[in-house]
């Protein structure tokens, strides 16, 4: 079973998390953009995701189309997408996604140590459309290249 969603707005990468001291008590917490990016996408994984968790190897292949910036926005420029090669690297993006899509979060898979093959594009948005993640899940049972495994 194959999983599709799209999560709209800008995609915000893991931030590292904060430590503080209260009362002798060491707390840590997340930054509060990455907290309700997180809560917003997995609201809407869970609304895409009606079923048991996958417990098998799976795929991912991730888009994080961010806001297309000032500069790029010049006729000089094509109306398609640009790479995007700047801080908020597309792995501490990927991480949020994961986190997001996990048992605890969205349910889509059991654990994040479950996903055996990544790919991810980390890109400026077209002319034409605005910042969002586009996600597919997949189970390896349903990969059919070759990843030189025996």
């Amino acid at each position: 079973m194959k999983f599709c969603c799209i999560i709209p707005g800008q995609p915000v990468p893991m931030g590292r998390p904060r430590v503080t001291t209260k009362g002798g008590f060491t707390r840590a917490y997340l930054p509060k953009a990455t907290r309700d990016w997180l809560d917003m996408a997995s609201t809407i994984i869970r609304a895409h995701w009606r079923h048991e968790p996958m417990a098998t190897p799976v795929g991912v292949r991730a888009i994080f189309v961010h806001r297309r910036p000032q500069k790029l926005k010049a006729r000089k420029h094509s109306s398609n997408r640009h790479f995007r090669p700047v801080r908020g690297d597309v792995d501490n993006l990927l991480k949020a996604l994961l986190d997001s899509m996990g048992s605890n979060r969205g349910g889509v898979f059991l654990d994040d140590a479950l996903v055996c093959y990544v790919q991810a594009y980390d890109v400026y948005a077209a002319r034409d459309e605005g910042p969002h993640v586009e996600v597919e899940v997949f189970p390896l049972s349903e990969y059919n290249g070759d990843v030189g495994v025996t």
